[in-house]
């Protein structure tokens, strides 16, 4: 069930491509999160600057990412309530500003 505050953000595609360019992830834990920002940040640039999902004029995103340590997140428990809080607040940040 969705959260009635929180907009769909549209699936990354099944071709998208990451690559580490320095450094990684300490734990798997933190490779996954760190994973979901950057397909769904890639994601959200791209479909905006492409003008919609069937456009065909794509070209590569290139993204920096960088996020604050924060405690918790073991490896079984998955993502945390603050996390998903966080992730969603973000996308939000970044859904209005390839909007302008």
């Amino acid at each position: 069930m969705q959260e009635p505050n929180i907009s769909v953000l549209p699936p990354p595609p099944p071709s998208i491509q990451l690559t580490p360019l320095l450094g990684s992830a300490p734990t798997d834990h933190l490779r996954t999160l760190y994973t979901l920002y950057a397909s769904q940040v890639a994601t959200m640039i791209w479909i905006a600057e492409a003008g919609g999902v069937m456009d065909e004029r794509r070209r590569s995103v290139i993204l920096g990412l960088a996020l604050k340590k924060s405690g918790g997140g073991g490896e079984d428990q998955g993502l945390t309530e603050a996390e998903k809080e966080t992730f969603h607040q973000i996308m939000g940040m970044v859904r209005d500003l390839v909007k302008e």
